[in-house]
């Protein structure tokens, strides 16, 4: 079964960057992000969901480059990630034409993953037709955290549920 979650960085694991640092040109070695609470919380959950991949869809792997952004995650959350919907820095090729939304679909289409589930901060970076499918984290409020994870798992075990009547396994 393949399940993918693709994860935005900005206002789910780090905080959002200022606005004015969006269309200067990024230095090496200057990415310095405060983490979230929801940060360990989804390296737990992800930590015990073994088959579950994660995909990245943030601009920051376009300003910095995949690596780096890496470099910066929970152990269980680098090891789960298998790529990013936006390309790395080779020569700082961002699309600015090209929403996160766009990127996502695309990339959806590209994987044609069995399950996925969306995990973002800025409801423009979730396609419409797969709100069902998705969490939007609204509030970095450490209160909050509980109850964006226990989606992210309803989510997760819908899935899971919904794929195993599919092949007449039962749970």
């Amino acid at each position: 079964m393949v399940q993918v979650m693709y994860l935005g960085v900005e206002g789910v694991l780090f905080e959002n960057r200022p606005t004015n640092v969006r269309f200067q040109r990024p230095q090496l070695g200057t990415l310095h992000l405060k983490p979230l609470p929801l940060l360990t919380t989804i390296s737990r959950l992800i930590a015990g969901q073994p088959d579950l991949s994660v995909v990245l869809n943030s601009r920051l792997i376009a300003d910095y480059g995949y690596r780096s952004i890496i470099n910066m995650l929970p152990e269980p959350i680098a090891r789960n990630t298998i790529g990013a919907t936006i390309p790395g820095n080779r020569v700082h090729r961002r699309d600015a034409t090209t929403s996160r939304a766009d990127l996502l679909r695309a990339d959806i289409r590209r994987r044609c993953p069995n399950h996925l589930v969306i995990v973002d901060a800025s409801s423009y970076a979730i396609p419409y037709e797969y709100l069902p499918m998705a969490v939007h984290v609204n509030t970095v409020h450490p209160r909050a955290t509980a109850a964006f994870a226990d989606r992210i798992l309803n989510l997760l075990y819908a899935t899971a549920e919904m794929n195993d009547s599919e092949t007449g396994l039962s749970a």
